[in-house]
């Protein structure tokens, strides 16, 4: 009998290995940035000229090769790096500096806000451009449906109001809360943007409602904005459902953008 038991619990303990071995593990990078529509965020349409266009299409797709990301948000994106002029035709953005990304969805530019998701790798189901109901300026989240090994993953790229007037702090307030509702049922979601955070304690309706983030997390909070020697706000983030969070690091080129970059590795539980 002694002996019976001895090989049962050998058995469960084989079993075990077995299990552990066969548990798969899903990282991956996820990139959030505010790219600055090629105008250092300085306009809501490129500034770059043709004859700086070689110098800035290799520059960027340097920084975008040793970012190495597997899905990478932007905001405030021009599909248009280079405006047409009477003697040259317009540089297409994707084409010239993103077109080592397979997926591209992008939104609608209004104005600064312009949300696009770039990807490789996964199976994209389907993207939809959600307005918010209430907005200062003309806003919305592009939310694309992403199969990663198996599951059903929401992919979310957005960009909130900021303090503009007396509406723009309440209202992104309301904003966030109608991120949170609409995703309430999903179980895994990456949600990345520039949030216009005027308090980090804005993030804490996330965390409440069983988010991890980026930004505001573990390493508490990081300064994205403005690039360059002296960054003052943390409004840039990678906010996450189903998740675990490594690996976070934020890149201060003040060269490309006004909004430094956030990327992290995302683990899928």
């Amino acid at each position: 009998m002694k002996r019976f038991f001895t090989l049962l619990l050998l058995a469960a303990s084989v079993c075990l290995c077995i299990n552990a071995q066969n548990k798969q593990f899903t990282k991956f990078t996820v990139a959030s940035w505010n790219i600055g529509h090629f105008a250092l965020g300085k306009s809501g349409d490129t500034t770059l000229k043709h004859n700086v266009f070689d110098f800035y299409r290799q520059t960027y797709r340097a920084y975008f090769n040793e970012l190495n990301a597997d899905i990478l948000a932007l905001v405030e994106y021009n599909p248009l790096m280079v405006n047409a002029t009477d003697n040259q035709p317009a540089v297409n953005a994707y084409e010239a500096i993103l077109s080592n990304y397979h997926e591209a969805q992008i939104g609608p530019q209004y104005e600064y806000n312009c949300n696009a998701i770039f990807s490789n790798g996964f199976e994209v189901i389907s993207t939809e451009i959600v307005e918010f109901k209430k907005m200062v300026q003309k806003r919305y989240y592009l939310v694309t449906t992403m199969r990663i090994d198996g599951d059903i993953v929401k992919v979310v790229s957005t960009h909130l109001d900021w303090n503009q007037g007396e509406n723009g702090a309440p209202y992104r307030a309301i904003q966030i809360e109608e991120l949170i509702e609409a995703f309430k049922n999903d179980k895994y979601v990456i949600m990345c943007g520039d949030w216009n955070t005027g308090k980090t304690d804005e993030f804490d309706a996330f965390i409440h409602a069983g988010y991890d983030m980026a930004n505001h997390g573990y390493l508490g909070d990081l300064l994205t904005y403005p690039a360059g020697l002296s960054p003052r706000s943390c409004i840039d983030n990678i906010i996450t459902k189903g998740f675990a969070i490594s690996n976070v690091s934020v890149i201060n080129n003040a060269m490309l953008s006004d909004h430094c970059l956030i990327k992290a590795d995302l683990t899928k539980l």
